[in-house]
């Protein structure tokens, strides 16, 4: 399955600008990079040598199932019709646990009802394990998967709510897939985690319901991680996402989408270099949140991060904090009816490059600092019905360039720039008509160059 996520980023191509006038600030549209990854299907690795078939119905049942060798075939199946003590339908309380040591070989564990235990163990290359989990009102389930070797595949689901699933594979070449839904009763929410240590590794999770958390962690090279939540069935109606990323070539797509008055969480932690973090947020009368930190290596260049958030009726926050060389951060927010967008955007290298754009029905504020050479950072916000808009710019270095656009209608506009260095050139321009406007442009260094454009009307500049 492949998923493109369209971001609208700000950034700008400074060049041949000339000292008499101020320039364009023109905003482009951004394109995520494709943030999927080739689909397994579900099924059988190898040849069933052995097999193992347990079928059980009732409550508090237990299967264990140990096998060695290639080509195992092992099947767990608990179900159950009315259990009085608990007065509910489904299995309750049934353990299943599989062990298997070889390759090509496949566990299957399928259990319904309440307050089931599943999990499964794997040693070896090419193995398959799948749990399924829940039917009906099914609560209070755990799913947990462990495997070690090469191109092994991890499946689990589980339905409605208060769920917990864990995958957990060493080795290179492995998949890890889970996928939690949550109806309406008695929602809580899912929990979903998955760990993976070493190279080509790929992970995704699919929440939908309510109050979803996810955990992502890779550990290695060319790693993909993808976060899908919708929450939009009751309770908290919240998203939250947790993606840390060790080494280099890793990928993280998170796509989050709250409604009734839910909110979105995106965390999203890499470390090392040429990495690429990708964050689509939408909140229905809510609130987005996101935050992305790349770097904290010497050595850490190349990294790229791209966040799209969209509130309506709601609030928008955005974080971006990159060290290394080479880095480029776009950031579009959207925020009508009653609005608020907020975004900090920290960068520490060589050639980094940030973007900027805001609109919404009041409030916008933006910070950026940029520390290196050849820096040069975007503003652009727009803010209309009683709005105030705010910017503050500060560049340390080489070659840097500022560019701020704001649009108030009916009030306050606030710019300041700070450049410190060689080449640097700043342009203000603001227009918030009937009321106030304030820039301040401070430059230091050679060769700097500032024009400043205000607009405020009635109560004048």
């Amino acid at each position: 399955m492949k998923k493109q996520i369209l971001l609208g980023a700000a950034f700008l191509f400074a060049a041949g600008m000339y000292a008499q006038q101020c320039q364009d600030c023109s905003i482009q549209q951004q394109d995520c990079t494709d943030c999927s990854f080739t689909q397994l299907q579900s099924g059988t690795r190898g040849a069933a040598i052995n097999t193992s078939l347990v079928d059980q119905q009732g409550a508090e049942n237990s299967a264990i199932a140990t096998q060695t060798g290639d080509g195992n075939f092992s099947t767990i199946k608990q179900d159950g019709k009315m259990y009085s003590g608990h007065g509910m339908t489904g299995g309750y309380g049934n353990i299943a646990k599989v062990n298997q040591k070889g390759s090509y070989n496949t566990s299957d564990i399928k259990q319904d009802g309440n307050y089931n235990f599943g999990k499964v163990r794997q040693r070896g290359n090419y193995n398959f394990a799948k749990q399924d989990v829940g039917v009906g009102y099914s609560e209070n389930n755990y799913a947990k998967a462990k495997q070690r070797g090469a191109w092994n595949t991890s499946f689990q689901k589980q339905r409605y709510d208060n769920n917990w699933a864990k995958v957990a594979q060493r080795g290179y070449g492995n998949y890890a897939q889970q996928d939690q839904s949550s109806g309406a009763n008695s929602v809580l929410g899912s929990i979903a985690t998955i760990m993976q240590y070493d190279t080509e590794n790929q992970a995704k999770q699919t929440q939908r319901g309510s109050d979803n958390t996810a955990f992502a962690y890779q550990n290695g090279l060319q790693n993909t991680s993808n976060e899908n939540q919708k929450s939009d069935a009751g309770g908290n109606s919240t998203n939250d996402s947790y993606v840390q990323q060790w080494g280099a070539w890793n990928l993280s797509c998170v796509d989050q989408v709250a409604t009734n008055f839910g909110a979105n969480l995106s965390n999203v932690s890499q470390f090392g270099e040429s990495n690429n973090s990708f964050v689509n947020q939408y909140a229905n009368n809510g609130h987005n949140n996101s935050e992305v930190w790349q770097g904290m290596f010497s050595n850490a260049s190349n990294n790229l991060s791209k966040v799209n958030q969209n509130a309506d009726g709601g609030s928008n926050n955005s974080y971006v904090g990159q060290e290394g060389s080479d880095n480029e951060s776009y950031v579009a927010q959207i925020a009508t009816n009653g609005g608020i967008n907020n975004s900090d955007v920290y960068q520490e290298g060589d050639s980094n490059m940030s973007g900027v754009s805001q609109n919404g029905e009041g409030v916008n504020t933006s910070g950026v600092i940029q520390i290196g050479g050849g820096n040069y950072s975007v503003v652009d916000q727009n803010a209309i019905a009683s709005g105030a808009n705010m910017s503050t710019v500060g560049q340390y270095g080489w070659n840097n360039l500022s560019c701020v656009t704001q649009n108030a209608t009916v009030g306050n506009n606030e710019s300041n720039v700070y450049q410190w260095g060689t080449g640097n050139q700043s342009y203000v321009n603001q227009n918030a008509i009937s009321a106030s406007n304030y820039s301040d442009v401070s430059q230091v260094g050679h060769n700097n160059y500032s024009c400043v454009t205000q607009t405020g009307i009635s109560a004048g500049n």
